[in-house]
């Protein structure tokens, strides 16, 4: 399982280059990684804290804020540590890790994702999905071709950090070929296609991750907000 510190403190800026963070924030964020309880912004704090910023939570760990540092073509979301860990998202799927104990180092098929379609184009959108995850797990490279089928469920109302949303739950249950071990993932997506929360198994035989969004600039939740 990675290991809780490698997704320390995200220190760096919103779109696509970094600038230096205020000692406010430099403040909120290490406040909300305080020991030994769940990381957590206040209602009052959301309102006005001015990063892109997730809820990530290892299975069995404690939960800790991740900021945005920049995003990258076609659409890779890239959540930067001050020592420069990373973590890579595309249409709310981790794809991508660097500089951790353990890392994700690619994944194939990317552009074939349901998750790009299968909310917003359910009529167009292929259903099924093969690929290979290439590892880095104790010093070695390994791939593992996994399959998965998508289903679209019910829609939810979901209470966030940031307020109530409706979004549409999707469940991708999938094997790993190799081994068969079964997972299930599950993410809530909004009527555009973005998601808002996911639970993922990014590394098999390990812990599954929970992304919730807090702060999302660019977007409008001001008729949401959390009381």
């Amino acid at each position: 399982m990675l290991i809780r510190y490698c997704l320390l403190t995200f220190f760096v800026a919103i779109s696509y280059g970094c600038t230096a963070v205020t000692n406010e924030v430099r403040k909120t964020v290490e406040y909300a990684f305080s020991e030994p309880q769940d990381a957590k912004l206040t209602p009052e704090k959301i309102k006005t804290f001015p990063y892109t910023s997730l809820y990530v939570q290892w299975q069995g760990e404690p939960r800790i804020l991740v900021v945005l540092g920049f995003v990258d073509k076609p659409d890779d979301w890239h959540f930067v540590t001050a020592e420069k860990e990373t973590l890579v998202l595309r249409n709310g799927r981790v794809i991508r890790t660097q500089d951790l104990k353990y890392n994700l180092l690619a994944i194939s098929k990317l552009s074939e994702d349901p998750l790009k379609c299968v909310v917003t184009e359910p009529t167009n959108c292929q259903k099924s999905w093969q690929r290979e995850y290439d590892y880095q797990l104790d010093g070695k490279s390994v791939s593992r071709k996994v399959a998965s089928k998508f289903y679209v469920k019910e829609k939810q109302v979901l209470e966030l950090p940031f307020g109530k949303v409706e979004a549409t739950l999707v469940e991708e249950e999938g094997y790993y070929e190799l081994t068969g071990q079964a997972f299930t993932n599950r993410f809530w997506v909004e009527e555009d296609g973005h998601v808002v929360k996911s639970q993922q198994q990014v590394f098999a035989d390990r812990d599954p991750l929970t992304l919730t969004q807090v702060t999302w600039i660019g977007r409008d939740y001001s008729n949401n907000e959390a009381e």
